[in-house]
């Protein structure tokens, strides 16, 4: 099946590595036929368990539609009167996205609208089947819509409705992107040594992982366990430990380890020269973390990178503003 995904445009990489690391985390082979920053078109064998994980784990996703096809501009939605377009059991509207500043989306509505209800019934209220339209300025995407996304869980969860919480927490959403990209399956042991408020543990938790966290601070130790029992989570092991320590304290070997590093207050550093911390962070990490086991640091400049390489394969790095004086980069790898 060729899939349409409508891509969330609230950041320029997450929305294809969420997609992506999901197709390699559990091993389904794809070609992706088309992207830009609007849509991803991914040719690949699916099953309905696959679809069934895709629209339960996406964040950065707004719709996933069965591909038929797509056009450069309306003049070509006649030759597509030729084509062995599947005929569709009941009701059909038509609905679009418009992401064009040079398309006439009302007249490729219209024709559209021609194309397909020739011999089907229209309900615009209740539709069986709905056709959906990305419409950008150079390309005219058309899919039967499979599946809307709800983010509205991502608000309910977001830091203020938290038990404990910090301001500078990442977003659930965002949270949910960089756990996906790490490639998690459900059972997977995931460690994060600097837990803060327990947002990665939190949505890696709800996914089915298994949850090990520390932090130096006695106060983000009892904040995480009291943010994962809200929504009844467990962790395996949550305690106080320094970073350089925490290989000796681990019961068991990471699948990843996804974390956000502190970026140099005093409180969180312990008045440590923060590339020390760094270097120790990274030797630590790399004893905990199995053979081929993925990573996702947030870290405050890119100066840090050289250290991230002397101990992982660096994949991407992820610039993530989180508010106008501060962007945290996520360097994401595997050991």
């Amino acid at each position: 099946m060729i899939l349409l995904f409508d891509l969330s445009k609230e950041h320029p990489l997450i929305p294809k590595l969420e997609i992506e690391s999901l197709y390699q985390a559990y091993k389904k082979k794809y070609t992706i036929i088309h992207e830009n920053e609007s849509v991803l078109v991914i040719d690949a064998d699916i099953t309905q368990e696959f679809l069934n994980i895709l629209t339960t784990r996406l964040a950065f996703t707004h719709s996933l539609s069965h591909y038929l096809f797509q056009i450069s501009s309306i003049n070509e939605i006649k030759q597509c009167m030729n084509l062995p377009l599947e005929r569709f059991e009941g009701s059909i509207a038509i609905r679009y996205k418009n992401r064009s500043k040079t398309q006439d989306s009302r007249k490729i509505v219209e024709s559209l609208a021609s194309l397909f209800t020739k011999n089907q019934s229209v309900d615009l209220e209740n539709p069986h089947n709905i056709i959906y339209a990305i419409i950008t300025d150079k390309k005219i995407f058309v899919g039967k819509q499979l599946f809307i996304f709800d983010r509205n869980d991502f608000e309910k969860r977001k830091v203020q409705f938290r038990p404990f919480f910090s301001p500078i927490s990442l977003h659930p959403k965002l949270a949910r992107g960089l756990v996906n990209i790490a490639q998690v399956i459900p059972g997977s042991n995931i460690l994060d040594p600097f837990c803060g408020t327990g947002g990665f543990l939190i949505e890696a938790g709800l996914l089915g992982c298994r949850l090990f966290g520390s932090d130096i601070q006695d106060d983000m130790i009892c904040g995480t366990r009291e943010n994962l029992g809200k929504y009844n989570l467990e962790p395996l092991q949550l305690f106080k430990s320094d970073i350089g320590s925490i290989a000796e304290k681990i019961e068991d070997v990471m699948d990843a380890v996804i974390t956000d590093a502190p970026y140099g207050k005093s409180t969180t550093t312990k008045n440590e020269n923060i590339q020390d911390l760094y270097s120790r962070a990274f030797q630590s990490i790399s004893k905990v973390l199995k053979p081929g086991g993925r990573v996702a640091i947030g870290l405050p400049n890119k100066k840090y990178g050289s250290l991230f390489k002397n101990h992982f394969t660096l994949n991407e790095v992820i610039a993530i503003p989180v508010h106008r004086s501060l962007t945290r980069y996520f360097y994401t790898g595997h050991k």
